[in-house]
């Protein structure tokens, strides 16, 4: 085995039944359902333990068999999951993945229409009441999606859901709620023509030349 061989960007890169193989390869024994996390910290700990069993050399032991980092990470880990990356205070980035079993289960269901993704804003964090809602119909294939953020919205959660004929919805995942950056009211509010009170600090962006550019570029954003 190579020196990274179990190294945490290589047990992160495979999916979550060659762990529980590779678990096995090592006599590690895995509970039903553990989560991978725990799983990877299992192997890197064996792994240092056995690096420190050798006298000749801090590698771990390794065979002919092993095989190099792989170039592609996999299509998916075989977890039910849903997370969101604010990209910019406009677009979110959201990527999901689920479970093979469950994925296959949901879609052989006579009654099963498809998948989409619930937005949902807040007015505050961890409330309950929603400010504005929409959802997204997306394909059984994807695993990604980027996401318009409405403006002059404060927090964002996401979820997975299954839709069926007949029957209420299956939330499948759900995001933590994400706090969006409040923008700068001025430049929120500028429009044409309008005078702009930019204060020193925004000035120093270049924010005036920004704008400015911005209305002779895409002016047709202005006409609403």
């Amino acid at each position: 085995m190579e020196k990274d061989f179990l190294s945490r960007q290589y047990l992160e890169s495979m999916s979550t039944v060659d762990l529980i193989t590779l678990a096995d390869d090592y006599g590690i024994d895995i509970p039903d359902n553990l989560n991978r996390r725990f799983i990877i910290g299992e192997l890197l700990e064996t792994a240092e333990e056995l690096k420190n069993k050798q006298s000749d050399n801090n590698d771990v032991q390794t065979t002919d068999e092993d095989s190099p980092v792989p170039d592609f990470l996999p299509e998916s880990y075989n977890t039910t999951e849903i997370c969101a990356i604010l990209r910019n205070p406009v677009w979110a980035y959201v990527y999901w993945d689920v479970k093979a079993l469950q994925k296959k289960k949901l879609v052989s269901d006579p009654d099963f229409k498809s998948l989409f993704l619930h937005v949902s804003f807040f007015d505050r964090p961890l409330s309950k009441k929603q400010d504005d809602t929409f959802d997204i119909d997306i394909k059984e294939t994807t695993g990604e999606q980027y996401i318009l953020v409405s403006s002059k919205k404060r927090f964002m959660q996401v979820e997975l859901v299954c839709l069926f004929d007949g029957r209420s919805p299956e939330i499948l995942a759900c995001t933590k709620q994400i706090e969006i950056p409040a923008e700068n009211e001025t430049v929120q509010d500028s429009q044409p023509g309008k005078k702009m009170d930019i204060q020193p600090l925004v000035k120093l962006s270049g924010m005036k030349c920004l704008l400015h550019d911005h209305y002779l570029n895409h002016r047709q954003s202005f006409s609403d």
